[in-house]
């Protein structure tokens, strides 16, 4: 039964930037600075939130900026994707420089949502529209291709083809399984994962929003993250909330509302990762609407770890010390619920 038993939310929600982002995408909590790092992906702006301010400083690029990840060694730099490429961003110099580049002979093809695993290792996907200048939205379907880049060489790999809006991904807490969205068609996959070698296998559709009755009027999934739990948290864009899911079952656990729309993406940050960030677009809403831009949940019950920030320059000792920090965090951390309830 994946209908029964879903608790909902909506006591907690607070807008907690100042700027409006035309199509804000990509949350990712920088520890280092206690910032959140975000994305205005239409304006090419790559944002820095000061959560306690709520002021932003940005920097402006010129083309379609999907996500940023600061680098594990040097919180100065960032990994961002700008069309088709993948740069390193330099938050002093605000210069730029190619990493690497996919998708070269589809000039109507573009990043859209990516992360790292575990190890360091990015992945992000890439996906097609009919042309410039029509509509951002016009979907040209099954043009969009899932990649990962393995430093140093940070050459493309690709893993899945003919996706038609590639976007949320996350990892299980022991790093075994891999979960990814096309928003087109309303499909969360899941597959076994190997972090060591990056090697996806065992492609199954996990959940079908078009067939699932819970699942009907949740709009289209887009971005996504995982709680403490190992709980999949989903952003639905166009139905004004994000939903909790059982990873094992598929079932729908919980709902939180907001007093926006158009939801985009989500993480978790703040103190002990206790507060969920959401980011939403405003393209096509009323004024009133546009206030609720970017905002925090708190009364979700839920808490994550950190993300995994861009590890350049990985070796077989950092693979195996990460996966075994990781593993025996997802261990610790369980044990402490398990002793707290």
């Amino acid at each position: 039964d994946k209908t029964s038993s879903v608790l909902a939310s909506n006591m907690s929600v607070s807008v907690v930037s100042k700027r409006r982002s035309n199509l804000g995408e990509g949350p990712h909590w920088d520890c280092t600075s206690n910032t959140l790092l975000h994305i205005d992906a239409h304006l090419g702006d790559v944002c820095r939130l000061n959560v306690l301010s709520h002021e932003t400083d940005s920097i402006h690029l010129d083309g379609l900026v999907t996500i940023v990840i600061p680098y594990r060694s040097n919180p100065d730099l960032a990994a961002i994707t700008l069309d088709r490429q993948v740069r390193k961003l330099n938050w002093t110099t605000k210069g730029t420089e190619l990493l690497a580049e996919v998708d070269q002979g589809k000039i109507n093809n573009h990043f859209n949502d990516g992360k790292c695993d575990v190890t360091g290792r990015l992945w992000a996907g890439a996906y097609g529209i009919k042309g410039k200048e029509e509509c951002p939205d016009d979907i040209d379907p099954e043009k969009g291709t899932l990649y990962s880049f393995d430093p140093p060489g940070m050459e493309p790999k690709a893993h899945v083809h003919k996706i038609s809006i590639s976007n949320g991904m996350t990892w299980s807490p022991d790093s075994k399984k891999f979960f990814y969205i096309d928003s087109f068609t309303r499909i969360i996959y899941s597959f076994d994962f190997n972090a060591a070698t990056g090697e996806l296998t065992n492609q199954q559709v996990f959940l079908d929003f078009n067939k699932v009755e819970a699942y009907k009027d949740k709009g289209y999934p887009d971005g996504m993250t995982h709680d403490i739990e190992g709980k999949l948290w989903v952003a639905c864009y166009d139905a004004s909330r994000v939903i909790r899911i059982d990873p094992e079952t598929g079932k729908l656990l919980q709902e939180v509302t907001f007093p926006a729309t158009k939801i985009t993406s989500l993480c978790f940050g703040g103190q002990n990762y206790e507060d969920l960030y959401v980011t939403s677009a405003w393209r096509g809403l009323s004024d009133e609407e546009r206030k609720n831009n970017l905002m925090r949940e708190r009364s979700s019950g839920s808490r994550s770890w950190g993300p995994e920030d861009f590890n350049p320059t990985p070796s077989t000792f950092d693979v195996f010390q990460h996966l075994k920090v990781a593993v025996n965090t997802h261990l610790y951390e369980n044990m402490s619920i398990v002793c707290t309830i």
